[in-house]
């Protein structure tokens, strides 16, 4: 049976923007700025997209992004 056979079923979108497929736990991750000190932010979890993981510390910013990314942070395991 076709989807739009379906009972519910209202249609089939197209996103242009990456969307989180899933969310993993942050374990013992830790994100420290490249040009900071030497304590790291923990990592509460990880947002899953369809080609890449981020990892998350915070709540986003007002303009809803994420401050961190690979050219100011780094992403470690912590011991």
């Amino acid at each position: 049976m076709a989807a739009t056979g379906r009972p519910g079923f209202l249609r089939v979108e197209r996103y242009e923007v990456p969307q989180v497929r899933g969310v993993l736990p942050g374990g013992n991750w830790k994100l420290r700025k490249k040009d900071g000190p030497n304590f790291g932010h923990p990592v509460v979890a990880f947002l899953v997209y369809d080609t890449y993981v981020r990892p998350v510390s915070s709540l986003p910013s007002a303009k809803g992004r994420w401050r961190a990314n690979a050219e100011t942070h780094h992403l470690f395991q912590s011991d």
